[in-house]
């Protein structure tokens, strides 16, 4: 397979590191540069060579779609995070009185 798709997406829906979360999780599939410029963060993304030469069984639109159905994950799960961070010290801190500490 010898193809490119870009993905371009505003850097205020997803911050660079969800961007970087994605590409990080989808390096066994797809090989993913990031550009970014104003407000705009792109991805290049191609198939990743595979061991032995084997190319990614992934189509462009395929790969687009990964690419898209990632961001959206990545970025509810940064969005959890946030909203949760003040609970998880809570559980902590009473995790850590129950323990004795």
């Amino acid at each position: 397979m010898n193809w490119e798709v870009t993905v371009s997406v505003d850097s205020a829906l997803y911050p660079l590191g969800v961007v970087q979360r994605v590409s990080y999780a989808l390096a066994p599939t797809l090989t993913v540069q990031i550009r970014q410029t104003e407000n705009q963060i792109h991805l290049d993304a191609f198939p990743t060579l595979l061991i032995g030469g084997a190319g990614a069984v992934l189509s462009k639109q395929e790969a687009r779609e990964t690419i898209l159905c990632n961001l959206n994950d990545f970025a509810l799960r940064e969005r959890i995070r946030n909203e949760t961070s003040g609970l998880r010290e809570i559980l902590a801190n009473a995790a850590l009185r129950g323990a004795g500490m």
